[in-house]
């Protein structure tokens, strides 16, 4: 069969984010499982060229330079579902929100669906510039249309029910994986690499870790908050690329007097990721809103307490194995934190936990249900 996908979020500003991720990933695996009757048609953009997927691909590459995120839409709209008949494809995945099509003369379209954020945040997207207010609903009403959609987590599938009016019996949901051969017990709790990182970042005492961005919905202003009331002895480290030239960041640990307090490495690659999450008393991750939330598993595949919110998807990934917090409430984010910081037994009961939830999302078994779904 022959299959079309979008590869840019390999190559834009999502690579280093949950899609850039899941999407590289993904293509990956399903690069190994492909069979021989398969070939991929991989839509890519000007920039560094992802390394080769398939055994039988060929790429038809856009032309225009990446543009401003807010104006992707517009020329998605006008362009791709040329490129896709190009392809001369029997089905197209559509893997971000600005490449969602209407449904194309003989070519079937699958949508993958991350979240319906714009939908359940109108606030947030009224502050948004004009372009993005038109171009978020427009692409998103596409997917009433889709011949398939992939929802990341039953907690999105439901938000696009109820939100979107799509028909719940057209949605199949598969979760994302993680590396297990970068994030697990084993890699997390070598000696030699945690004296390695910890001496790297300047971490000199028992610390709490969250890793992600920095953005309105990450709640850092509340976990900041929190964590002032923490005793005097306890780090907090935020890993993520904007920590360190976030100016709304800046302010609030220079207003709560948390300057020596914190530890701002900016992006921590994946190989330091493991033995941070290993020595840290927990992983705290009190998101307002999380299609899947990939440091909540990556941190349990390597045995580290985790403390998250009760909101979205994140019970869900939890499955039982975090500690979860109501992530409007100070006080209850602050609450859990002590007592992961008092209790020594229920981290360690939580790290065992972890380890068997994490233990469910595999790369392996997400590529096979794409595939599947590609083949239906």
């Amino acid at each position: 069969m022959r299959i079309c996908i979008d590869a840019r979020p390999m190559q834009n500003a999502n690579r280093v984010r949950g899609i850039g991720v899941l999407v590289g990933n993904l293509l990956r695996e399903m690069g190994r499982q492909a069979g021989e009757g398969d070939e991929f048609i991989l839509i890519t953009q000007q920039g560094e060229e992802p390394p080769r997927l398939f055994a039988r691909e060929r790429r038809i590459r856009t032309l225009r330079p990446e543009r401003p995120n807010r104006f992707n839409w517009i020329a998605n709209h006008l362009l791709l579902p040329g490129i896709v008949r190009q392809s001369g494809a029997a089905v197209f995945l559509a893997t971000d929100f600005n490449s969602y099509l209407e449904p194309l003369p003989g070519v079937r379209v699958v949508s993958m669906l991350y979240d319906v954020i714009p939908f359940l945040f109108p606030e947030v997207l009224a502050q948004q510039p004009l372009s993005i207010r038109i171009g978020w609903p427009r692409n998103f009403r596409k997917l009433r249309r889709s011949d398939g959609l992939i929802a990341i987590s039953n907690a999105t599938r439901e938000d696009a029910v109820r939100v979107l009016g799509i028909d719940p019996g057209r949605v199949k949901v598969i979760y994302p994986g993680i590396d297990h051969d970068l994030f697990s017990a084993a890699r997390s709790g070598a000696t030699d690499a945690i004296e390695r990182v910890r001496l790297r970042y300047g971490i000199r005492c028992e610390f709490f870790i969250y890793v992600g961005d920095t953005d309105w919905r990450k709640n850092l202003p509340r976990l900041l908050t929190a964590f002032s009331g923490m005793p005097e002895e306890a780090l907090l480290v935020i890993a993520g690329k904007r920590a360190q030239t976030d100016p709304r960041l800046a302010g609030q640990i220079g207003a709560l007097h948390l300057e020596g307090r914190m530890v701002l490495p900016g992006f921590v690659p994946d190989e330091d990721l493991a033995p941070l999450y290993g020595s840290a008393v927990a992983m705290i991750y009190p998101s307002l809103y999380e299609g899947f939330g990939f440091p909540v598993a990556e941190a349990m595949a390597c045995g580290c307490p985790v403390i998250t919110s009760a909101v979205s998807s994140l019970p869900e990934v939890a499955g039982g194995a975090a500690l979860l917090i109501d992530p409007a409430s100070v006080e209850d984010i602050r609450e859990k934190m002590q007592r992961l910081w008092d209790d020594h037994g229920e981290r360690l009961r939580l790290a065992g936990a972890g380890i068997d939830r994490a233990a469910h999302f595999t790369w392996e078994e997400c590529a096979a249900g794409v595939l599947a779904v590609l083949r239906a």
